[in-house]
Order: structure tokens, then C-alpha cells, then sequence
């Protein structure tokens, strides 16, 4: 695998490789591959230290069982930071998608410019090959969110009409969204670090040759789970509007939320406006609500898996 320069390595691949090769033999289970490289000094970079964030679910009740029990299937997307290349001054932009739940696929591909119609283009040519998830996970940039104070944006009007729960990371913290940061991170050392691109053509190569590895690992993984009938797929010739007016009934909008001292006083922000809260709540996480049929507010607080709710008021915005 090093020698063919894969980008994937690791037990779980090594797995895939072995069965693909010796198949009907029976499998090497992670574990022993695991346990095998390293007794054999194979290993190519030191474990990761997970020590960063280790207490953070319990110590700022941070709302991990209401965020997984939003929908099976579970999906982040970001751009990645500006790049450039030799001879061009114009910014490089590359949209990034990854399943974090029930499925594993990690997709990079470059756009023309980081906005709300690349991001949905790239999801409508994704999801055509690839199942339409139950909740999108996304951070605050207002490509997403749009811009204005209470404003439903194309971006969020475009994933509400596909059934799909727009879930927000909390605000300037990247791991309460860490499986994509963590994929970008793999993207800029494994991809880009190592290579010295001068034309977007060799860009757009090496991303197919990634994203062919990651599709690759992802089909012989979930083979039994891609075979379900009750999967979503975008049919190719299937409209997505975004310009007739939303019907808002049973509609939602999620965020992960800290709370701080704002000018305001103590509270969150929601689509650009505060929303207050006791002082108590300060310094830990809140899971919020937006029902768009009702337009009402809900703040629960998790402990110990259980969400209370802790707030409802009015919640007026626009579309």
C-alpha cells in the first residue's frame, strides 16, 4: 500500500486489501492487524493522543445523544481553507463532505468559489451516487445559514425540502464538528502537502484518485447497508427548487450552542439574533430547536443523555 502510494492506510484498509486477495479465507479482524503491525514495528506514525476534549461531553454537557438521535444516517460538509497554487493568484476552493454516522465516505472535489449553489451542486452530484443523509451537519459561515438576522437561506431551504435536518456546529469551536476537521486535516497532509500542483487539471486528479480509494473502502465496508431499499437517492433529472415558497409544516432547524456573556448579557445566538438565557446555563452547551411551522425556539439542556427543555418562546423569521 505505501509502495503504491495510497493515500488510505491503516487496519481497516489493510482488512479490505487481505479479504479482496484471499477471499473465502477467513478475515484478519482489525484488532490482530493492529496488533501484528505493531509488534512488528510496521507502523507508519505514532497512535494519536485523544486526551484534547476527552471530559468534554460530561464536563460542559455537551448534547451528543439528541445530536445522534436525529436522524440514522449523518453527514458534515465544509470548504477547506483557501489554497493557491504556482503562477495563479485567484484561491484555490475545495468543498469537502464526509458521512459520520452509520456510513464512513470522505469526498473532496474543487468548485469555483465557496458559495451556496457550489455546495449544492456538489451535494446534488453526490447524492445521485451516494445515499441522501437524515441531518447535514454544517458550521455558522452564512453560505450556509444565509445572511441577515432570522433569514432561512437558499442553502437551508434547498436541504429542507429534501427531508433532510439542517444540524449547526457551534460557533468558532471545530470539534463540535470534528469528523469532517479531522478528514480536512488528512486532506491537507496526505494531499496536498505532498504534492506540487500547477494547474487545476492535476488538482482535480489527484482529488478523483482520493475520492476513488475512499469509494472504494466504502462499498466493500457497508455492501449489506447500501443494499436497503428504503435508501434516498437524487434521480438525475430530478428538480431541486429553491425559489417557491417552503412549507414550513413539520420543518426543523438544530445547533449546538454555548453559552456565554454576550453585550446582551448572558444567552446564545440563533440565525444572527440573541436569544437569552440564565446566567446558571454559562459556560456549557445547549441543543436548540427551531420549529419552522410553529415559529417557536426550544433550548433543551443534556445531562447524563436526558435533554430537559430549559426554554420556549416565539421565534419569528423569514424565507
Amino acid at each position: 500500500m505505501i509502495q503504491r502510494d495510497d493515500y488510505l492506510l491503516g487496519a481497516p484498509y489493510v482488512q479490505m486489501h487481505y479479504e479482496e486477495r484471499h477471499a473465502p479465507e477467513r478475515t484478519p479482524s482489525v484488532w490482530f492487524i493492529k496488533d501484528v503491525t505493531r509488534r512488528n514495528n510496521l507502523q507508519t506514525r505514532e497512535p494519536k493522543k485523544r486526551d484534547k476534549g476527552k471530559n468534554i461531553v460530561a464536563r460542559l454537557l455537551f448534547p451528543i445523544k439528541s445530536i445522534i438521535q436525529l436522524g440514522r444516517i449523518q453527514q458534515s460538509i465544509d470548504f477547506i481553507g483557501k489554497k493557491f497554487i504556482t503562477g495563479r493568484s485567484e484561491p484555490i476552493s475545495i468543498f469537502a463532505t464526509s458521512y459520520y454516522q452509520w456510513f464512513q465516505l470522505y469526498r473532496i472535489r474543487r468548485v469555483d468559489a465557496e458559495t451556496a449553489p457550489s455546495a449544492m451542486r456538489c451535494l446534488q452530484v453526490f447524492w445521485q451516487r451516494f445515499p441522501i443523509p437524515d441531518v447535514v451537519r454544517c458550521d455558522n459561515a452564512m453560505i450556509f445559514r444565509g445572511g441577515g438576522t432570522a433569514l432561512i437561506g437558499t442553502f437551508l431551504k434547498f436541504l429542507l425540502r429534501l427531508n433532510t435536518i439542517p444540524l449547526f456546529s457551534a460557533p468558532y469551536q471545530s470539534y463540535t464538528n470534528p469528523h469532517i476537521e479531522g478528514h480536512n486535516s488528512t486532506f491537507a497532509q496526505k494531499l496536498w502537502a505532498k504534492h506540487f500542483f500547477t494547474s487545476e487539471e492535476d488538482i482535480d486528479r489527484e482529488c478523483e484518485r482520493f475520492n476513488g480509494e475512499s469509494e472504494r473502502f466504502f462499498r466493500w465496508r457497508f455492501k449489506e447497508r447500501l443494499s436497503y431499499k428504503y435508501l434516498r437517492y437524487l434521480q438525475p433529472d430530478q428538480e431541486t427548487d429553491t425559489e417557491t415558497p417552503l412549507r414550513t409544516w413539520r420543518k426543523k432547524i438544530y445547533f449546538i450552542r454555548f453559552v456565554q456573556l454576550w453585550p446582551q448579557g448572558y444567552g446564545i445566538i440563533v440565525l444572527n439574533r440573541f436569544v437569552p438565557l440564565p446566567e446558571a446555563y454559562n459556560n456549557q452547551y445547549v441543543f436548540v430547536e427551531l420549529r419552522l411551522d410553529t415559529a417557536t425556539l426550544h433550548v433543551f439542556q443534556e445531562r447524563e443523555g436526558v435533554a430537559t427543555e430549559i426554554l420556549q418562546k416565539p421565534f419569528l423569521f423569514r424565507l
